[in-house]
C-alpha cells in the first residue's frame, strides 16, 4: 500500500493520470478539455524512471543539472535562457512581426524589465538610459477640463491610454530602484516632472453616475474610451505609487468596483453585464486593496461591500486539477497567464484572509524569523529545509502544482515561456508566468490597509511547503501582488514619492 508521502510525489511528478477530468456528457468544451491535459501530460515524467539517454537530453536542454557525474532529478527553472529572450528588445531588432505592437511599447518594456528584474539581471545602465528616453518620448500632452494633462501613449505621437501609463510607470518604478544612480535619477525626475500632468488626466477619465442617491464613479481606458475595472486598477496603481490619489479620485470608485462582482464570485469588467473573469477580478481586488490602503475606515475587502466567501470560491476553482496551472474563466482552459492574474488574487485573498481568525488553519503557521535589509521577511531563508516536502503551503491554491505547471509545461526550452505546451513563447506570457512564479514562492503577510498603502509594514513569510522543487536557484525576487513588480522596487517608490507634497 502506498505511503502518504509516496501519494503526494505520485501527484506531482509522477504524470499519474488519476487526477484528470471525467466527463459524463461530450461536448465541444470537454473534448478541448481533455485534448489539453493529453498535451499536458508528456511533461509530467517522473525523472528518476527516466532512461539514461532522455536524462542527458534534458542535461543539454538544461532542464536539469549535471555535477560530479551524478544527474540531478529536480527540474530547473531556465534562468540563462530566459534573460537572453527577455533581453531580445535591448539587444537586436524585433522581427517585423511585432510592427502590430507598435502600439504597444510600454507593454513591451515593461514585460521584459519585469522579467529581467524578478531573474536579478537588468539591462546594463547604458540600455535602461535609451529606456527611459523612449518611454519620455511616449509621454503625450492633452487638455483636461481647461487643464494641460498627460499620459502615456502605446508609441510616439500616441494618445495617452490607462493601460500603456501603468506599464511606462511600473517600468520606470523598476529602473528607478536599480542600482545605477544616474539612470535611477533620470526614472525619478521623469515621474516627478509628469506627476500634476497625469492627475489632471486622471480626473478627466472619471465617469460617474448616480444610483438610488449614491454616487458612483468608474474611469475610461482613454478619452471616449470604453469605462472598465482595468482603468480603475491602472488609474489606482499609479496614483499610489506616485502619491497622487486623492478623496477626488477615490470618490464612488469602490462602489463602482463592487457593482461588478458577479453572481459566480468573480469580478467582470462592468457592473451587472459581464461575465467573471480572472484579469478582470486582480484588477477589481487590487483596485480595492489600494482604496482600502487609503481609507481610514476600512480594513478587509468584506469592508468594501465584497462577498468575499463567494470570491473566495470562485478563485480556488479556476486552479486545473491536473494542470496545475489556472483558467480565466469557467469552462476555460489553463493558461500561463493566470498564473499571476488568478495567482496574485488569490495572494491578495491570502493577505485579507490572514486576518480573519475563521481563515487562520490555512497558513502553516511556520515562518522565518529573519528579517531582510528592507525590515521585511524573505520566503524560504533556509532552502535546503527538509520540510520542503510537505504537500500544502500557506495560500488558498495548491502553491507546489501551479509550479509545477510552470516549470514543466510553460518553459519554452529556447527560453521565454508561454500559454501551453502548443502555444509560441511570447513576452506576455515569460512576464506573467514567472510572476505568478513568484507569488506562489512568497507569502506576503501585511494588514489588507498596509498591503494597498506600503510594503514597508508587512512581511514575506516562509512557509514551510511553497516550492515545487527543493531547487534555490528556481527562487525568484518577491513580486508584490497589487503592483506586479519586485517589492523592493514598489518599497523604494512609494517612500520617495510619499516625501513629496500630494497633488
Amino acid at each position: 500500500m502506498a505511503s502518504a508521502e509516496d501519494d503526494i510525489q505520485s501527484r506531482y511528478s509522477a504524470g499519474t493520470t488519476r487526477y484528470k477530468s471525467k466527463h459524463l456528457i461530450s461536448t465541444e468544451s470537454t473534448r478541448i478539455q481533455t485534448s489539453t491535459e493529453n498535451e499536458c501530460q508528456p511533461f509530467f515524467i517522473h525523472i528518476p524512471s527516466l532512461d539514461p539517454s532522455s536524462k542527458a537530453d534534458l542535461v543539454r536542454l538544461g532542464m536539469l543539472k549535471e555535477k560530479n557525474g551524478e544527474i540531478s532529478p529536480i527540474i530547473q527553472l531556465l534562468r540563462e535562457k530566459h534573460v537572453k529572450y527577455a533581453n531580445r528588445p535591448y539587444t537586436s531588432p524585433l522581427p517585423g512581426s511585432y510592427i502590430s505592437l507598435d502600439s504597444s511599447k510600454p507593454w513591451i518594456i515593461y514585460w521584459t524589465l519585469h522579467s529581467l528584474d524578478l531573474l536579478d539581471a537588468l539591462p546594463e545602465e547604458e540600455d535602461l538610459c535609451k529606456i527611459v528616453s523612449s518611454l519620455e518620448a511616449c509621454f503625450a500632452t492633452i487638455q483636461c477640463n481647461e487643464k494641460e494633462g498627460g499620459g502615456f501613449g502605446g508609441s510616439n505621437g500616441q494618445i495617452p491610454h490607462c493601460a500603456t501609463t501603468y506599464a511606462a510607470v511600473n517600468a520606470l518604478s523598476i529602473i528607478a530602484g536599480c542600482s545605477h544612480s544616474k539612470v535611477s535619477s533620470m526614472a525619478i525626475e521623469l515621474l516627478e516632472s509628469k506627476r500634476e500632468l497625469l492627475y489632471n488626466w486622471y480626473l478627466s477619465l472619471r465617469e460617474e453616475r448616480i444610483e438610488d442617491g449614491a454616487l458612483k464613479c468608474g474611469y475610461r481606458m482613454h478619452h471616449n474610451g470604453e469605462v472598465d475595472v482595468r482603468a480603475t486598477y491602472c488609474v489606482f496603481s499609479v496614483c499610489r505609487l506616485l502619491n497622487i490619489l486623492n478623496a477626488d479620485l477615490i470618490k464612488g470608485a469602490m462602489e463602482h468596483v463592487v457593482d461588478c462582482q458577479t453572481y459566480e464570485g468573480g469580478f467582470g469588467g462592468e457592473p451587472f453585464t459581464t461575465e467573471a473573469h480572472g484579469g478582470y477580478t486582480f484588477c477589481a481586488m487590487a483596485a480595492l486593496m489600494i482604496i482600502v490602503g487609503y481609507r481610514k475606515d476600512l480594513n478587509a475587502l468584506s469592508d468594501c461591500g465584497v462577498d468575499v466567501d463567494a470570491l473566495r470560491d470562485w478563485i480556488v476553482y479556476r486552479q486545473m486539477g491536473y494542470e496545475g496551472g489556472f483558467q480565466g474563466r469557467a469552462n476555460k482552459l489553463v493558461d500561463g497567464c493566470y498564473s499571476f492574474w488568478v495567482g496574485g488574487a488569490v495572494a491578495m485573498l491570502g493577505v485579507d484572509m490572514h486576518q480573519s481568525s475563521t481563515f487562520r488553519n490555512h497558513d502553516s503557521g511556520i515562518y522565518s524569523e529573519i528579517p531582510d535589509d528592507i525590515g521585511m521577511q524573505r520566503l524560504y531563508d533556509d532552502a535546503t529545509s527538509s520540510l520542503i516536502d510537505c504537500e500544502e503551503g500557506g495560500l488558498l491554491c495548491d502553491q507546489k502544482l501551479l509550479q509545477r505547471y510552470v516549470l514543466l509545461c510553460a518553459q519554452d526550452v529556447n527560453g521565454g515561456l508561454r500559454d501551453k505546451p502548443s502555444k509560441p513563447r511570447d513576452f506576455y506570457h515569460t512576464c506573467y508566468n514567472l510572476s505568478g512564479l513568484s507569488a506562489s514562492q512568497h507569502v506576503l503577510s501585511s494588514k489588507p490597509k498596509n498591503l494597498g498603502k506600503s510594503v514597508g509594514d508587512g512581511k514575506l513569510e516562509n512557509d514551510e511547503a511553497t516550492m515545487y522543487e527543493n531547487e534555490p536557484e528556481n527562487i525568484l525576487h518577491p513580486t508584490h501582488p497589487v503592483y506586479n513588480i519586485r517589492v523592493h522596487r514598489a518599497l523604494q517608490v512609494i517612500s520617495h514619492f510619499q516625501k513629496l507634497e500630494q497633488l
